[in-house]
């Protein structure tokens, strides 16, 4: 070859290079719609959020656990706060924030964070650089079957990103959480590695991946909307949290029950179970009442609605997804085979609303300790920690109870008040096997929750006389032992508070 041809076959060569270069350039600066395409800056919204918690126990309150660590993700919001999930900071006692590539730990503390909606969020405690966080803006809106990017750190902490398609859209339970809320499945070609993983589209935020099942290869989305719907709650104190209507309802599908209802409308209607006082919806609506339309909206036979948006949904999303506490709603029912329309006011219902609340979160229960008596209101954390076998280490009327009515307080503040166990103590012979038996009386006064059973101590200044419910006998304490022996209980025991009282 001479050195006119090689001249002229470098110059092809270059010309080709650069018509490639121009075509892929054409090619990303002019993406289809519907193209995932990710903003360069994108990855600084993602930050590692690694929390030290500690619980306390179940069974003695007045002690911790040992602390334990935990770790997840979050998204910027703004330049100093981040919105993560509420699981992975629940009990904390650190919270501290990294970025991708480094090793720099901050401290957060966290502002608000809210079982009801599945999230949290935290606000920089430690001074840093300008622009360390990047905020991440939020869509309006993702396409039912859209594919989406996921970005999660590996253990260098360098940035993965991975592709999703999006299923489905469903209201459905939140991880180790007793609440629903509206969440999208995705089908992932990554292993995500822990729970906050952020999801985009089109380089802003879609929503946070909440839960990930490996042998599926699915995530679950907690989506924008609700994300939206937190924040702008957040912005405004106080914090308001979720809606809720106050009612238990079923399906009514039964053409005999529908008929001797006065339900006409085929496929339509909801059958209300029941309306705890507790509510505040006693006069809005009240059992056997059947639910045609919520906030203008048909509801079926089956408790779904058509959404303009995600199509078919539960109908609690009209609730908690549309509307707010306080807000008023029309409901066209049938009462008593009569069509009407009455208005339902919305409240937030929180755990202690419950007769039996779950304290999912683990908050420490009030308590008293009276010559070895322990004395506590129930909830479904304490009798989870039994086991498997709860129900009979709890005993048969307190489980039937918790599966029945745990719900349905008879009056407002009403409490399962227990007999937990007893510090065995020559002040207390012969009762030191009972355990997890209800109280209804102590000295001689009914008791309806642990604010009674604080009333009663304060006014006699000792509990003396302690009544079970299903007991032929009543316990009975020396009054002149009790104060030698409280204070012999609690060093022997390593006790140090008799007694633990909220504030309220």
């Amino acid at each position: 070859m001479n050195p006119k041809q090689a001249f002229f076959i470098l110059c092809a060569i270059t010309i080709l290079l650069s018509g490639c270069g121009t075509i892929a350039t054409d090619l990303s600066s002019s993406a289809p719609n519907g193209m995932n395409t990710t903003s360069p800056d994108i990855e600084k919204g993602l930050v590692e959020v690694m929390v030290t918690y500690q619980e306390f126990s179940a069974f003695l309150p007045w002690q911790k656990k040992q602390p334990h660590t935990r770790s997840g993700y979050g998204v910027a919001v703004d330049d100093t706060t981040v919105i993560t999930m509420e699981k992975l900071v629940r009990n904390q006692e650190l919270v501290e924030l990294r970025k991708a590539r480094t090793g720099e730990k901050i401290r957060a503390r966290v502002l608000i964070s809210d079982i009801q909606s599945g999230m949290a969020l935290l606000k920089i405690q430690d001074s840093v650089q300008e622009g360390w966080l990047h905020p991440v803006k939020l869509i309006d809106k993702l396409p039912q079957k859209a594919k989406v990017k996921i970005y999660q750190l590996d253990e260098t902490a360098q940035i993965q990103k991975g592709d999703a398609d999006v299923l489905s859209i469903s209201v459905s339970p939140l991880p180790l959480s007793p609440h629903n809320t509206l969440t999208f499945k995705l089908l992932s070609n990554m292993n995500i590695n822990a729970d906050g993983a952020m999801v985009t589209y089109k380089g802003k935020l879609a929503g946070i991946v909440s839960h990930y099942n490996s042998s599926s290869r699915t995530a679950t989305m907690l989506p924008y909307t609700v994300i939206d719907h937190f924040l702008a709650d957040a912005a405004h104190k106080p914090y308001k949290g979720f809606a809720s209507a106050g009612f238990f309802w079923t399906t009514l599908v039964d053409p005999a029950k529908r008929s001797y209802l006065g339900v006409h409308e085929q496929n339509k209607g909801i059958l209300v179970l029941s309306v705890p006082p507790s509510t505040g919806n006693a006069e809005g609506l009240k059992p056997n009442d059947v639910i045609l339309k919520w906030d203008g909206y048909s509801i079926d036979n089956m408790g779904y609605y058509d959404d303009e948006k995600f199509g078919r949904l539960a109908f609690p999303y009209l609730i908690r997804g549309k509307r707010a506490p306080g807000d008023v709603v029309p409901v066209t029912i049938i009462r008593d085979r009569a069509s009407m329309t009455v208005k339902v006011t919305l409240h937030h219902r929180t755990d202690s609303d419950a007769l039996i609340p779950d304290n999912i979160t683990g908050q420490q229960p009030e308590y008293l300790i009276e010559g070895g008596l322990f004395i506590r209101e129930l909830t479904g954390k304490y009798l989870m920690a039994h086991g498997s076998r709860w129900r009979r280490a709890a005993g048969s009327n307190i489980a039937q109870i918790y599966m029945t009515r745990k719900h349905m307080p008879s009056r407002k503040g009403e409490r399962v008040v227990v007999l937990a166990g007893v510090l065995s103590d020559p002040v207390n012979i012969g009762y030191q096997n009972f355990r997890n038996h209800i109280i209804t009386h102590l000295n001689d006064t009914p008791v309806w929750n642990m604010d009674d059973v604080f009333r009663i101590r304060e006014r006699d200044k000792l509990i003396t006389r302690i009544r079970l419910q299903f007991v032929g006998v009543e316990l009975i304490l020396d009054a002149k032992l009790l104060p030698e022996a409280n204070e012999r209980l609690a060093t022997l025991y390593r006790v140090p508070s008799l007694s633990f009282r909220r504030k309220k």
